[in-house]
């Protein structure tokens, strides 16, 4: 298949655009970043390794939520996700890059981007993960290490990044920082799988994004991944506008990640 990158103009179409190496460039800046630093600002630690993800329909990108690419150990290009995001259909998938940086900020004005075609490698549908690869371009690894929840305690401070409201165009990579509330068991078809309680309110944009904790060394471990807002289920409710009145309150749920790593 032959390698394609693609320009988007809001409402408009789209066409062939060869910027690979301003892509691999800012992953690079990214891994030597998260090497340095501890706490600095998203744009110097994510840009290149947290990417909104959505699909291309008549040239038009619509956002669904967040992926992370991670370190794999064989140079192999894996991202990761939650699996509702893709909903087990990779068919016009793309990661949108975070080429709008400029001097630190995010330019909302820019109206087209280049994107990247991805495939679905792996799908855990009882714990709501997924693994993706590039389709036309394998990019080098990432730093971020898959890890799990065991050493985390209550009221301790995670990191939470991702693109909260981008279902409504609002596409700005945002860090975030939060405590855990809670250590929980869910179940889904009988099968428990271990959850993180945040305190934090989830909006659109921001499901399948990392939920990372930085260890003393400087390692960044993805330790779960956003799932949404922690509710208990109701068949019957309301809805004000486009809102669900369920999810406004102050409380998040994140899968995992150790979940992603037994499928790799």
């Amino acid at each position: 298949m032959s390698q394609k990158k693609y320009l988007l103009r809001s409402g408009g179409s789209f066409r062939n655009e060869l910027n690979y190496n301003n892509f691999l460039l800012k992953s690079l800046k990214s891994w030597y970043n998260l090497l340095k630093y501890k706490n600095v600002r998203s744009d110097l630690m994510f840009e290149g390794l947290v990417y909104s993800i959505g699909r291309v329909m008549d040239g038009t990108y619509s956002a669904l939520g967040t992926c992370t690419l991670i370190h794999t150990g064989n140079q192999t290009s894996l991202l990761v996700t939650a699996a509702h995001v893709a909903n087990g259909n990779d068919e016009n998938l793309f990661i949108r890059p975070n080429d709008n940086f400029v001097g630190g900020y995010q330019d909302t004005t820019v109206n087209h981007f280049t994107v990247h075609g991805v495939k679905i490698v792996a799908i855990d549908p009882l714990r709501d993960v997924c693994i993706l690869t590039f389709k036309d371009r394998v990019l080098s690894n990432s730093n971020v290490y898959l890890s799990n929840c065991e050493n985390i305690n209550l009221g301790e401070k995670v990191n939470v990044v991702g693109f909260p409201h981008s279902n409504l165009g609002r596409i700005v990579l945002t860090q975030q920082s939060c405590e855990v509330g809670a250590k929980i068991l869910l179940s889904s078809n009988i099968i428990k799988s271990k959850h993180l309680v945040l305190n934090i309110q989830a909006r659109p944009g921001q499901s399948g994004g990392p939920i990372f904790q930085i260890s003393e060394d400087g390692r960044i471990n993805l330790i779960a991944i956003l799932l949404g807002a922690y509710a208990p289920t109701i068949k019957a409710g309301i809805r004000l506008g486009d809102i669900d009145p369920q999810t406004l309150h102050q409380t998040t749920h994140a899968v995992s990640a150790e979940y992603l790593e037994r499928m790799l």
